[in-house]
Formats: structure tokens, C-alpha cells, sequence
């Protein structure tokens, strides 16, 4: 049960992650406009902009579940055996910078 429970956890703070990692793109973006300017050739400027295609529709289920599922199997290996809090915590934090790092470098440097 620990571990059900901690693998929950984990994927729950994995979605959090995203949601949060929206809530502060979209700050950047009104911050330094110039980070969220599309590509030549690219659809842009809004969510309805672009065509749903098999390959967006992809791209935004990997974007949305990818992370809780990496999350929930880190939370299954570290609650594997007890771990105590502080440890659990490091993870979580150093897991959520991780997210958002890749995620910032993916989407706003190589355009992705």
C-alpha cells in the first residue's frame, strides 16, 4: 500500500507540475515576449491557431502525461523501500526543477 500510495503521489505532483510550468510560461511569455514568437512556417498566436492533427494531438498527450508517468515511476523506485521524508522531498524538488529546465529549454530555446 505505501508504495500505491506513493506512486499516486508522485504522478499527482507530476500533473501539479504541469499545470504549474503552464501558469509560468504564460508569465514569461508576457514578460519577454520575443521567447514565444513561432518559427517561420509555424502556426501560432493561440491555442485555436492550429490544425488538430494526429501529430499535435500526440504531441500535447506526450506534453500533458509524460511527466506524471516519469513522476509516479520515480515515486514506485523510492518507495520501494522507506524512505524517510527529507529524501522524498529532495526527489520531488529536484524532479520538479528538472521538468521545468527541460521543459523551458525544449519549448522556448530550441523551439521544439
Amino acid at each position: 500500500m505505501h508504495r500505491f500510495l506513493g506512486t499516486l503521489g508522485f504522478a499527482v505532483v507530476g500533473l501539479l507540475s504541469v499545470f504549474t510550468w503552464s501558469l509560468i510560461d504564460t508569465r514569461l511569455c508576457t514578460a519577454y515576449a520575443r521567447l514565444c514568437i513561432p518559427r517561420a512556417g509555424e502556426c501560432g498566436g493561440g491555442v485555436d491557431t492550429c490544425p488538430i492533427t494526429t501529430q499535435v494531438f500526440a504531441d500535447f498527450a506526450l506534453y500533458l502525461l509524460a511527466p506524471p508517468v516519469l513522476f509516479a515511476g520515480l515515486g514506485y523506485l523510492l518507495c520501494a523501500r522507506r524512505s524517510n521524508f527529507s529524501v522524498v522531498a529532495k526527489c520531488i524538488a529536484i524532479a520538479i526543477v528538472m521538468h521545468w529546465l527541460s521543459t523551458f529549454v525544449a519549448m522556448r530555446v530550441f523551439h521544439i
